[in-house]
């Protein structure tokens, strides 16, 4: 957890400069409805913030989407994130602030401080399609400040996604984390290094209008991510089932580290969660139950606006000119339109 890291944190400024594993916070920006499905998301297509889930679907969804995430981990670690997407482009933002308590003397007097600790980090994605085949890339600027040793860092990563429609049922995603980087220098001279990782997702649609079994019409989607991280790897499965067009439950699991025991220790963590849509608001609720320890269950909270897709330039024949059409200019701005949209072509 967070206050952990920050113990480690402390301890390799005291023991000077050197390289060690960095930490990023990109599985904290993942938002509430991929956090309720136990963190699967990489082939999922349906999304209010691409440039924290799979960029490489940036491609097939041209019209703008905002969404902001909070959520509160124990009582002193808060979390915002948000984002916004149009055409092939997105950018975001991740802001992590943990108080780790009152400053002091060596004699345990307040010195009317406290010990903060910072990190935030700038997103920005590309996304193209090849037919059925999508590709993406994301570029990621991370700062860090830690007010007890008054040290800051910066650094810079790449990222690649894909995406591939299989069947109409079925789509796979990919991600390699960190391709390209550069140090985490910090400004005591501790240098730190960002893992490259790897993830392969899959999305099942089993009933709905794409699914395996379209004659079922709410739609049910089964997902499922692995993700090799250095020398390990963890991976995560979850379920989305639409009640009605506006109501939506999720339910998954995640294999994570255990916090308690030794570090190749793993354990399973129950995720689940709502989402409700309407008039082009999404809300969506995610329950996550960490690594056990009953004051570490964390609470995400999305809200999102999709905008419609303009629609197609209408055509018109040149008169006197047969099989010349020339395209109707299109003065129409994206409708905002009271109506569920989960069944658009993106299921």
């Amino acid at each position: 957890m967070i206050k952990r890291g920050l113990a480690i944190l402390l301890f390799s400024f005291c023991l000077g400069a050197g390289s060690r594993q960095a930490v990023a916070l990109d599985a904290l920006s993942i938002g509430a409805d991929a956090a309720a499905r136990g963190g699967a998301y990489l082939a999922g297509s349906r999304s209010g913030h691409y440039g924290f889930q799979n960029y490489a679907f940036l491609a097939q969804q041209p019209a703008p989407r905002l969404s902001l995430t909070a959520f509160d981990l124990i009582s002193e670690v808060n979390y915002f994130s948000a984002a916004y997407s149009q055409n092939n482009f997105s950018l975001g933002l991740l802001r992590v602030q943990e108080s780790g308590g009152e400053l002091r003397d060596k004699a345990g007097n307040l010195q009317g401080g406290e010990i903060n600790y910072t990190d935030s980090t700038f997103y920005g994605a590309y996304g193209f399609a090849l037919g059925r085949l999508s590709l993406g890339l994301r570029g990621k600027l991370q700062s860090k400040y830690f007010s007890e040793a008054e040290v800051s860092a910066v650094g810079l990563a790449l990222d690649l996604a894909g995406a591939y429609q299989a069947q109409p049922y079925l789509l796979l995603g990919a991600e390699l984390g960190n391709i390209l980087a550069t140090e985490m220098a910090w400004s005591n001279g501790l240098a730190e290094n960002y893992g490259r990782s790897l993830g392969l997702g899959a999305l099942f649609k089993v009933f709905g209008a794409d699914g395996y079994w379209p004659d079922y019409k709410q739609p049910l989607h089964l997902y499922a991510d692995i993700r090799a991280l250095a020398v390990d790897y963890f991976w995560s499965a979850g379920a989305e089932y639409w009640l009605c067009d506006y109501i939506a439950l999720r339910g998954g699991l995640k294999q994570a580290r255990d916090a308690r025991e030794e570090q190749s220790a793993k354990t399973l963590q129950f995720a689940a969660g709502v989402g409700f849509n309407f008039a082009n608001f999404y809300f969506d609720y995610a329950y996550d139950s960490g690594d056990a320890v009953a004051e570490n269950i964390t609470h995400f909270f999305t809200i999102s606006y999709w905008w419609d897709a303009p629609p197609p330039p209408e055509t018109k024949t040149i008169k006197g000119v047969e099989g010349v059409s020339k395209a109707k200019k299109n003065t129409k701005k994206y409708k905002r339109t009271f109506r569920s949209t989960l069944n658009s072509s993106e299921q």
